[in-house]
C-alpha cells in the first residue's frame, strides 16, 4: 500500500525525532564537511540555506563557514500572497525574528536577491530518493522556487531518509545530495 505523502511526513518526523542528539551531531559534522569541500560549495559566490530548526539537519555552522569564506548568504522568506519564498540576505542571528512556522527570518529590509542570481539553494526535506525528489513540510514553496533558478541544488539528508519517495507533477529533484556518507549527484 502506497502511503500519503500527509502520512509519509508524520511518520518520517518521529522517525527523525528518534535518531539520538549524539549520532545526529556526528552525522551533522560529516555532512558539513562534505558539503564544504566539494565544488558545489566551493565555486559558489551566492548561496541560499534554510536556517535549521529542530530535528533539522544543522545548517548554521554552514552559514558561519559561508561567511568566514566571503560568501553572501541568502536566507528563504515566506511569503503568503503570493505563496512563495523571497531570497533576503542573512548579516547575523541579532537580526532575525521568529516568522511563520517560528523559522528565524531577516526582516523586509534586507537586501533580496533574484532567484536567478544565485549560485547554490541548500533545500529542506524529510527525506529524499536517490533521483533527489523530496518530501519536505508540504508548502510547495520551494518547488515554485526551485523553478525559478538555474543554481545548483543541494538536499541535505542522513543516509537513512534516501529512499523512495511519491512525486507528484510540480516536484522539482535537487542536483546533489550530501549525507554523512558522502556528495551524491544527479546530474
Amino acid at each position: 500500500m502506497i502511503m500519503s505523502k500527509s502520512d509519509l511526513r508524520r511518520k518520517l518526523k518521529k522517525e527523525r525525532g528518534q535518531v539520538p542528539k549524539g549520532k545526529r551531531e556526528l552525522w551533522n559534522q560529516a555532512i558539513f564537511e562534505h558539503l564544504v569541500q566539494h565544488p558545489v560549495y566551493t565555486k559558489a559566490n551566492k548561496l541560499m540555506t534554510y536556517l535549521s530548526f529542530g530535528w533539522e539537519i544543522d545548517t548554521w555552522s554552514l552559514v558561519e563557514h559561508a561567511l568566514g569564506q566571503g560568501k553572501e548568504v541568502y536566507v528563504p522568506v515566506v511569503q503568503s500572497n503570493p505563496k512563495g519564498l523571497t531570497a533576503r540576505r542573512y548579516t547575523s542571528r541579532e537580526a532575525l525574528t521568529p516568522a511563520v512556522y517560528g523559522i528565524l527570518e531577516p526582516g523586509s529590509e534586507a537586501p533580496a536577491i533574484l532567484p536567478e542570481k544565485l549560485d547554490l539553494v541548500i533545500v529542506p526535506g524529510l527525506a529524499f530518493s536517490h533521483q533527489g525528489f523530496r518530501i519536505g513540510y508540504g508548502g510547495g514553496y520551494y518547488d515554485r522556487f526551485l523553478a525559478s533558478t538555474p543554481a545548483a541544488t543541494v538536499g541535505l539528508v542522513y543516509q537513512s531518509f534516501v529512499g523512495d519517495v511519491p512525486v507528484d507533477p510540480w516536484d522539482r529533484p535537487v542536483d546533489h545530495l550530501v549525507s554523512e556518507e558522502g556528495v551524491f549527484g544527479r546530474k
